[in-house]
């Protein structure tokens, strides 16, 4: 009898307790949320990045538009329109003039200096965050 005793309790013993498990459920929440906002902040550095080239194509797009028609174009839109026989200059479509963060870019032109702006993450033009080809590292 006293052996079946011990083998109930030991199989009791065996288990976890309450404050275990919620110690590892704590635990694994804490991993969780760690893991979530690097992730968070590296697809943001990811979308400035992406943006940076953008800007950068975008501007070369207006030169190459110049260099073809001899005048630059009076809005973006015109690069991804073919005009006649000739493809059009930017690729993508509409979504080649948006950001990531779904902003269209402008386009201003002081003379023969071009810029092409991003309204950057805020999503408002005129801010420190915006993102200019003019003023990306090359």
């Amino acid at each position: 009898m006293r052996q079946e005793e011990n083998k109930v309790a030991s199989a009791m013993r065996s288990g976890f307790t309450l404050i275990e498990i919620l110690v590892a459920v704590a635990i694994i929440g804490i991993m969780g949320t760690v893991a979530v906002m690097n992730i968070t902040a590296n697809i943001e550095k990811a979308k400035v990045t992406a943006t940076k080239e953008a800007v950068v194509n975008i501007k070369n797009a207006v030169i190459n538009y110049y260099m073809q028609t001899k005048k630059y174009p009076s809005d973006l839109r015109a690069l991804i329109t073919a005009s006649g026989d000739e493809e059009p200059i930017l690729d993508g479509g509409e979504g080649a003039l948006e950001d990531p963060w779904g902003t269209e870019f402008k386009y201003e032109r002081t003379g023969k200096k071009i810029a092409v702006i991003s309204a950057g993450p805020d999503m408002s033009f005129g801010t420190e965050d915006d993102i200019r080809s003019d003023k990306v590292a090359k």
